[in-house]
């Protein structure tokens, strides 16, 4: 393969605030034995010391540029550094990041093999801080139902052709966590995507890394979109990791994310009600349901605290004005459930309460009349729904695997 026939490969780094990593990164660059190579980094106004280590490589105009100025993110900084990109083929290093020996030339080695591949990724390690290797990233050969179940491929091994991945929009810029993961499906969509076997990058994962900090509050309702919009449902592999890692986010956290992304099909929703901002529900309290009849409510769960009376409040459930259960509320902080069927698409169940009372003066009274308890969450669930808060109830780190067991996505691939 003559060296007239390799294409310059542009690699983006998006950076800020990592000055202790990004001389390591642009260094790895710097030792690739491919000869064709721009470096650009897009810097979103660090201040640690990274501007500094910037400017001793930029005398090297034709292998190293960057700019230095506030953006919207890492996403809004890869398609900057895309825009700004002379090569034909695109790499993508984050600043805390580093490629392996010989990884450029391996990768384009590949494409040129194989021009009918978009995109081609390899094997990765795991570091820490240090520098030391901590693990193998899981990577496997390509296959839409491989992307589904987990994200097989380790972002700084991919090397992209650049039509390609303007062609697809580049990266979406609304997302934060997950926009790699996101790409890749978007791009296998109608694009072919290669693999080889060979290890190409190091992926750091570090206390400050956004892999790890983030990995659950921002994460996971990434994965979730990211997956409900182009699989049509999540991987089961997902919510057993999130669940057997984080079983202390709680079950109504959980619950209210999978219902927003359809987890359990399209369960019943809490329309709107008339609790107060302040969570105190007056002795008719009155929630507007949305109900899928295949999907039919099989309990509602209720989160909250009866102090006024020091005593249960006794209450007739109402579906539609027709008189359906009698419950009663515990005295004091309570999470209970009452199970009725609710099939009808938009119902109005109310709670009638046997208590009421007008508040004190100072916790204006006046503004919202007479009350009967508070309510933090109030969550209508189907019968698959109520079975996973009542597993979750048991035992939060043994829920990952009776989800395991009973729901059976089926992706559109």
């Amino acid at each position: 393969m003559g060296s007239q026939n390799l294409p310059l490969v542009s690699i983006i780094t998006p950076s800020f605030n990592q000055a202790a990593f990004i001389r390591q990164t642009i260094e790895s660059v710097r030792s690739q034995d491919y000869p064709y190579i721009e470096h650009i980094v897009v810097d979103g106004g660090s201040t640690d010391g990274t501007l500094e280590i910037l400017q001793e490589y930029a005398h090297e105009k034709q292998r190293f540029r960057f700019v230095s100025e506030p953006d919207r993110g890492q996403s809004h900084a890869i398609n900057k550094g895309l825009a700004l990109a002379k090569g034909q083929i695109i790499g993508w290093l984050n600043s805390d990041d580093k490629y392996l020996n010989g990884a450029v030339g391996k990768a384009i080695s590949a494409l040129q093999t194989n021009p009918q591949w978009s995109m081609v990724y390899g094997n990765a390690l795991h570091i820490n801080a240090e520098d030391k290797i901590t693990s193998v990233y899981p990577t496997k050969p390509f296959s839409r139902q491989a992307l589904f179940l987990f994200c097989i491929i380790c972002q700084p091994t991919a090397f992209i052709r650049k039509e390609v991945f303007q062609a697809v929009g580049g990266v979406d810029e609304n997302l934060h966590y997950c926009m790699d993961y996101d790409l890749w499906m978007r791009l296998s969509k109608t694009h072919q995507v290669g693999y080889i076997h060979d290890f190409l990058a190091a992926s750091r994962l570090h206390a400050a890394c956004k892999s790890v900090a983030l990995e659950v509050d921002l994460g996971l309702p990434e994965i979730l979109l990211a997956s409900v919009r182009h699989f049509g449902t999540v991987a089961n592999h997902w919510l057993y990791h999130f669940l057997t890692h984080y079983p202390n986010k709680g079950v109504f956290w959980y619950l209210d994310l999978f219902k927003s992304h359809r987890v359990f099909g399209n369960t019943p929703l809490l329309v709107d009600s008339n609790r107060h901002a302040s969570f105190w529900v007056p002795p008719r309290y009155r929630m507007h349901l949305y109900v899928d009849p295949a999907q039919p409510m099989h309990a509602l769960v209720i989160k909250g605290i009866n102090t006024l009376f020091n005593q249960p409040v006794h209450v007739h459930v109402m579906v539609d004005q027709v008189p359906t259960a009698h419950h009663v509320i515990p005295a004091g902080h309570f999470e209970t459930s009452i199970v009725f069927p609710v099939t009808t698409p938009n119902a109005v169940v109310e709670l009638v309460c046997s208590r009421q009372q007008i508040l004190p003066e100072t916790e204006m009274a006046a503004s919202i009349g007479t009350v009967s308890f508070q309510v933090q969450n109030a969550m209508p669930l189907s019968a698959q729904e109520y079975q996973f808060y009542l597993e979750y109830k048991k035992n939060p780190r043994d829920v990952a695997n009776w989800l395991l067991k009973n729901r059976q996505p089926v992706p559109s691939l």
